[in-house]
């Protein structure tokens, strides 16, 4: 056996491993229920789509059938659980009447903030609300800078990563912090009427990240507490937004059990007035992976007119950038 042999023979072992260890990842990762190390399998599921395809070109390409068929499956499998979050109608909202609310959502991700680029964002989307988390004292300077396009500034929160701020052109009918589930992790509730043709509840949540048993369990719950809370605020007929930092992709069981129980619809693949590149964007970075745990949902009676994810302001996350229409 020569040695070009031997080196396509190695190849073709490493492809072969590299196919048996996706599939039991994305294996595992259908056992979301059972456990939560299981779940966080699932947050995965775009990169398993995307690999496995490449492993099924490569395989092709060596001749390795059942290898290329095995990773062909897992391309199947990742495409029935990621499409119906990636997919977006053909055809977009026509213009409704109505005057358009601008939302802003961004993890500020402490002092890692680029103040500038933070202040340049606001400057240059002037929202009529925006909803800050993970701040820190470096972040005054910035917010007394902005006082003037948004007068109303709820205290910002001190000790907690977890801690919401809301600022808003026009002061809130009412603003209470839910501690339910600890002080220490709030759910932000406020009534809103930030355009005289209507008003809307907004919620606002930065839920633990599971990244252990204890902390898998808290994100769960607070995740049922909102959804509870938006389920009650729908059945009265408001119209409600959740925004947040959720911790949780799209492709998780936990994610499509909050859109169930919670009556709110995704922003992510609703139609929009304006045309959208793509319904999919991480918003989350972590070295070249990204994922999309920034979350916008909504209920009926709220009309989506564009949804973008906003520049690098220095944090891992990426701001949120909704604009909306409240029905009258």
């Amino acid at each position: 056996m020569n040695g070009q042999q031997r080196a396509l023979n190695v190849l073709r072992l490493v492809v072969t491993m590299l196919v048996v260890g996706l599939s039991l990842v994305a294996g595992l990762s259908r056992l979301a229920t059972w456990h939560w190390t299981f779940e966080l399998l699932t947050h995965f599921s775009f990169y398993y789509l995307l690999i496995g395809f490449v492993l099924v070109l490569v395989a092709l390409g060596l001749r390795q059938w059942w290898t290329a068929g095995l990773s062909a499956l897992v391309v199947a499998a990742s495409v029935a659980i990621v499409w119906p979050h990636m997919y977006r109608p053909p055809t977009d909202l026509q213009p409704q009447p109505g005057q358009v609310v601008r939302l802003l959502w961004a993890n500020l991700h402490n002092s890692n903030t680029d103040l500038a680029a933070l202040q340049r964002l606001i400057e240059a989307e002037k929202p009529d609300i925006a909803v800050l988390t993970e701040l820190d004292p470096i972040h005054d300077e910035v917010l007394r800078n902005v006082r003037g396009l948004l007068p109303f500034q709820s205290p910002p929160p001190r000790g907690s990563v977890f801690g919401l701020m809301l600022l808003a052109k026009k002061p809130p009918e009412s603003l209470n912090f839910d501690l339910t589930m600890g002080d220490y992790a709030p759910l932000m509730v406020a009534r809103l009427c930030p355009v005289e043709s209507g008003c809307l509840t907004l919620l606002g949540l930065h839920a633990w990240p599971p990244l252990s048993p204890s902390w898998a369990e808290a994100r769960n719950r607070q995740l049922a507490r909102a959804a509870d809370v938006a389920r009650q605020h729908v059945e009265k007929g408001e119209g409600v937004v959740l925004v947040g930092d959720l911790n949780l992709t799209p492709f998780s069981p936990v994610f499509e059990r909050l859109i169930r129980q919670s009556g709110l619809w995704d922003t992510a693949t609703l139609p929009a007035e304006q045309p959208r590149a793509l319904p999919w964007i991480a918003t989350w970075w972590m070295g070249g992976i990204g994922l999309p745990i920034d979350h916008a949902l909504v209920s009926s009676g709220i009309g989506i007119v564009s949804r973008r994810v906003g520049p690098d302001i220095g944090s891992d996350h990426l701001p949120l950038i909704l604009d909306l229409k409240i029905a009258p």
